[in-house]
């Protein structure tokens, strides 16, 4: 291939990158929380099986913080969290006309022992840039009135870059996050919601439809556009 067309090639590549990025961004991960298995209040205990997978995508969610102590064994030996509860959800920030279903909800525990819980997913970030992270949410009026977002990139420390308050109104609502940079190509990216607030056992906040969504990184885009373009050249 002469110089010129080599240049040619590579300009072709850059455009493809440039009009890639400018595009909407990619589905990394997606709770529509519709089939989890959670106890439901009042009724019978059923296992809770965490981490959980994503609905769509590829990613784990697991609860911690003050939950942990807030647990009972049933029958069988297998620990439950008293207080994570599947409650009615929404249709608001759902894909693919996802029902409304259930949703995943944190209540206060006894003497509001969770505040400071918190609801954690871990995401490959590999090959993607600049994170968007969007949900659907409610609670009640003695639910938690805060929830805190941090990040991570070894599951211990976390620096927190976005905090929600008044989030036990009793209307669902959609919380969209600022883009984060932070965890750009981060193969292992730990993302945490950490409640507090709560002033009754019960009051819960309730996260629905959950969306994680990034840009391919513009190197990945590049080779992309670079590997297509050497293929009609040998054509």
């Amino acid at each position: 291939m002469e110089i010129r067309e080599v240049k040619k090639t590579l300009a072709a590549a850059f455009a493809v990158t440039a009009i890639a990025s400018a595009a909407n961004a990619d589905l990394v991960a997606y709770w529509n929380n519709n089939s989890n298995a959670l106890p439901v209040s009042g009724f019978g205990y059923t296992s809770t099986a965490f981490p959980q997978a994503a609905d769509l995508g590829s990613g784990s969610m697991t609860i911690g913080g003050g939950i942990m102590s807030e647990t009972i064994v049933n029958a069988n030996g297998t620990e439950v969290y008293t207080w994570a509860q599947s409650f009615g959800g929404s249709t608001l920030n759902a894909l693919n006309g996802d029902a409304a279903g259930g949703s995943f909800s944190i209540q206060g525990g006894t003497e509001n022992g969770n505040n400071g819980a918190y609801l954690q997913f871990q995401l490959d970030m590999s090959g993607f840039t600049g994170l968007d992270i969007s949900y659907a949410t409610r609670g009640t009026s003695t639910g938690f009135s805060s929830q805190i977002w941090s990040w991570s990139t070894d599951g211990v420390n976390f620096t927190t870059f976005e905090t929600f308050t008044g989030t036990n109104v009793t209307t669902f609502s959609v919380k969209t996050l600022a883009t984060l940079s932070a965890l750009d190509g981060a193969a292992t990216a730990f993302l945490r919601v950490t409640f507090d607030g709560a002033t009754s056992s019960t009051g819960n906040n309730r996260l629905d439809n959950i969306q994680f969504n990034a840009i391919p990184a513009p190197g990945a885009i590049a080779l992309l556009g670079l590997a297509g373009l050497a293929a009609r050249r040998r054509r």
